[in-house]
């Protein structure tokens, strides 16, 4: 009797060893996939029209972003929210008519904490719309180096923006600033999206001098989501 409950005891054993293992190897599996799929989905430079570049005003700028508080969860623009398994940004990237774009994949552990991410930066953004109008002035101060002594005063909105529907669900926000100079005025427009597929995110950032490029922007839009979309079926179901 003591042998064959060694024997029951040691066979319940393996097949909890064996269950465990295997749902860390599944677990495992789908982090290893979702490394592979952010890196896939990040938006290269081949994916961009003709005439864009590597920008190093982009990087600089981006590299002084500093909110704080509970704000400082968007500092990443788009990486570190609750549930994450994997992320990957592209480049700072500069288009031949004064534009500049970054943007962020990630990947959660599933659907639903994809949109607890999405919900999290919509509350985000809004919450934090006073330091976001702050980092847009400085960001605009530290891209324009030198010439930063001919501007006079710098004014910046955040809005909540209606826009196209890409992928499963997307989120806008406009970006306005207006540069008074000593000789004139220029504004930036551009857009923060959030765009979600299935278990993965991307956030783009688009401005530009000037009137925005909607077409541009767009078709830039629905290449990150074409891009999310194959990213997406590469995952373990």
């Amino acid at each position: 009797m003591r042998l064959a409950s060694v024997v029951i005891a040691a066979g319940l054993l393996a097949a909890m060893m064996t269950s465990c293992g295997g749902g860390s190897s599944a677990e495992d599996a789908y982090r290893e996939a979702a490394q592979r799929a952010v890196q896939d989905a990040a938006l290269k430079l081949d994916n961009l029209p003709e005439g864009w570049a590597r920008s190093e005003i982009g990087a600089q700028a981006l590299a002084g972003l500093s909110l704080n508080g509970d704000c400082e969860a968007l500092n990443g623009r788009g990486r570190g929210f609750s549930g994450e398994v994997a992320t990957a940004g592209s480049e700072p990237f500069a288009g031949p008519h004064n534009q500049q774009l970054a943007s962020t994949v990630s990947a959660f552990a599933d659907t639903a904490a994809a949109q607890a991410a999405v919900r999290r930066a919509n509350d985000l953004v809004l919450q934090c719309r006073d330091q976001i109008q702050e980092a847009l002035k400085q960001a605009i101060k530290s891209a324009a180096g030198d010439l930063g002594r001919l501007i006079g005063n710098i004014s910046a909105s955040v809005e909540p923006a209606q826009y196209k529907p890409l992928g499963d669900e997307t989120a806008a926000y406009a970006l306005k600033a207006e540069i008074s100079t000593l000789l004139t005025s220029i504004d930036v427009n551009g857009h923060i999206l959030v765009i979600r597929k299935g278990p993965l995110t991307g956030v783009l950032l688009y401005v530009t001098l000037g009137d925005l490029d909607t077409g541009e922007e767009e078709g830039i839009a629905t290449d990150l989501v074409t891009k999310l979309t194959s990213a997406e079926a590469s995952l373990p179901k």
